[in-house]
């Protein structure tokens, strides 16, 4: 199992891989060619790094999972799944093909959104979560990353359920905490906690707050430990009041303080913006909100003997009918299902067909187990000068936090070819390739949970008022603030603290190393430049 490349048939011939349009954590999505009718698909399935790890079954079922989560939606915001299929050992969703590019991208090349247009597929994505909301789904990620544009209609539509939940508002659950720093609420930080439409209204509001700033928010975690949100106004000045007033009050901490809902939220953008602009025409609108499809059986290693249609766990190829229906119940119940699971299903469906929902409360049960618990996010480590980080990843990895720390400075001299000697003025700085720096600070902050990295030293410069020329308050403050100053005196390296209990954003301690020329201005400024 690996990635596919270029030119690779799969589905028989149906479709031939064409490009990687993207890869997260755990998921990569390919741009395929369907040969059946020239058309061009998206082709979700995990990636190489997880298909290599020992939990891989479990994450198999969580992408099923995914795929069926999408295959209850119909909504013209929400990103379309048309077919699952298994190629290999590999389940795969067949999706919709979107060719306008991510939010994100698009405001970077814009270099920030105008704030009408921004408002505009905020206001698509929030029809999008009152969907999913009213049939009790949390996307959980929400972020300009997955969201995507129709180039043709500059249609926003809401992608990546792979961290989408159910909820019960105002319900104590069990969720995994896995997040994306900067759009996660507070919430989002326990396995166990409070959920509601709120979870997401705090994610929409940090997604408003980007795109109109090109800034990721300060996380939450780091607000609550008495870090200031910084208003958006003061990163961009042309942003109206109502606006900054409603993205604050979308990321207020608390949840209770919030908004309660998307609509809820809406209102305190624009008096005109409403969520039953749209009428959905879908035969599956009045029926009954029902749990997650029971999972088809994961991938079995082929026996060398021939098996019989009827054994097979692949999930049969679609039909010439114009009826096909790809999640129809007989494609997922079979002789190889095991006994209990068929059992699941049968009643499940049963239910369906019969409108009664009498036990779907136990069929919710079996489905959504919390044995299922999503992995920290695997960090890939690019390097635009071909560096090996991984030395330094199993330092951080290991808490050796001080030999982390000079391995950080070794490798930034080795980048720019400066001797173990050498220091980095401020034009070779400002040539830093940025896939290091942000390898270099993503594998910080990924191994501190959120303590360390230059990315957490620059929210808190920012939030001092930090520019890029040098002002002496500035640096004073920000040397008390990251703990690199002791009553008005500058510590030297070996006065540091090297583990957890030192202040929020003590290291690593590049900016006050000695070799930085200009210290943590010079490395700030690179930081604005990467947006990191």
């Amino acid at each position: 199992m690996s990635y596919w490349k270029a030119g690779t048939i799969i589905q028989k011939g149906k479709y031939v891989i064409e490009k990687v349009l993207g890869a997260g954590g755990a998921g990569i999505t390919y741009r395929a060619k369907n040969t059946k009718n020239n058309g061009t698909v998206a082709i979700k399935t995990l990636n190489a790094t997880i298909q290599a790890q020992p939990n891989f079954k479990k994450h198999q079922e969580r992408f099923i999972q995914e795929a069926f989560r999408l295959a209850k939606c119909s909504h013209p915001h929400v990103i379309r799944v048309d077919d699952v299929c298994q190629e290999g050992e590999l389940w795969c969703m067949m999706m919709e093909y979107i060719d306008g590019g991510n939010l994100e991208t698009v405001a970077k090349k814009q270099g920030k959104l105008a704030e009408k247009e921004a408002i505009k597929y905020i206001s698509d994505i929030a029809s999008a979560l009152n969907y999913i909301h009213e049939r009790g789904i949390l996307h959980r990620d929400v972020k300009p990353a997955n969201i995507m544009i129709r180039k043709e209609t500059n249609e926003a539509v809401l992608i990546d359920f792979g961290l989408a939940r159910e909820f019960v508002t105002d319900q104590t659950q069990i969720h995994t905490n896995s997040r994306t720093e900067g759009f996660a609420p507070l919430e989002q930080y326990l396995r166990s906690a409070r959920r509601g439409a709120y979870t997401d209204v705090y994610a929409l509001s940090a997604t408003l707050y980007y795109v109109l700033t090109l800034q990721i928010p300060f996380p939450a975690q780091f607000r609550n430990q008495g870090m200031a949100l910084i208003s958006p106004q003061q990163h961009n000045p042309d942003i109206s009041y109502r606006t900054c007033e409603a993205i604050i009050k979308g990321m207020e901490l608390e949840a209770e303080a919030r908004p309660q809902s998307v609509g809820e939220w809406l209102t305190l953008l624009s008096d005109e913006i409403t969520l039953n602009a749209i009428e959905f025409e879908s035969e599956t609108e009045t029926e009954p909100d029902l749990p997650l499809l029971p999972l088809p059986p994961l991938p079995k290693k082929r026996s060398k003997t021939k098996e019989k249609p009827s054994q097979t766990a692949t999930i049969a190829p679609p039909t010439a009918s114009s009826n096909y229906d790809p999640f129809a119940p007989e494609r997922f119940i079979g002789n190889s299902l095991p006994p209990q699971q068929q059992k699941v299903v049968a009643t499940f469906f049963a239910e369906i067909s019969q409108n009664n929902l009498k036990n779907i409360e136990e069929v919710k049960t079996v489905i959504s187990s919390p044995n299922t618990v999503i992995e920290p996010d695997h960090i890939s480590l690019p390097s635009a000068v071909g560096m090996d980080y991984r030395a330094l990843e199993e330092l951080l990895k290991a808490e050796k936090w001080a030999e982390a720390d000079h391995k950080t400075n070794e490798l930034m001299l080795k980048v720019v070819k400066k001797g173990s000697s050498g220091w980095i003025d401020r034009n070779t700085m400002a040539q830093f390739p940025c896939e290091d720096f942000s390898t270099i600070d993503q594998l910080w902050v990924k191994y501190s949970q959120g303590k360390f990295g230059f990315s957490v030293q620059k929210r808190i410069y920012q939030s001092l008022g930090g520019k890029r020329n040098y002002d002496k308050k500035i640096w004073d403050n920000i040397g008390d603030k990251l703990g690199w100053r002791s009553q008005g005196i500058w510590l030297f390296k070996d006065s540091l603290i090297y583990d957890l209990s030192a202040p929020l954003g003590h290291l690593p301690s590049l900016a006050n190393s000695g070799i930085l020329e200009r210290g943590i201005y010079t490395l700030m400024a690179r930081a604005m430049d990467c947006n990191i």
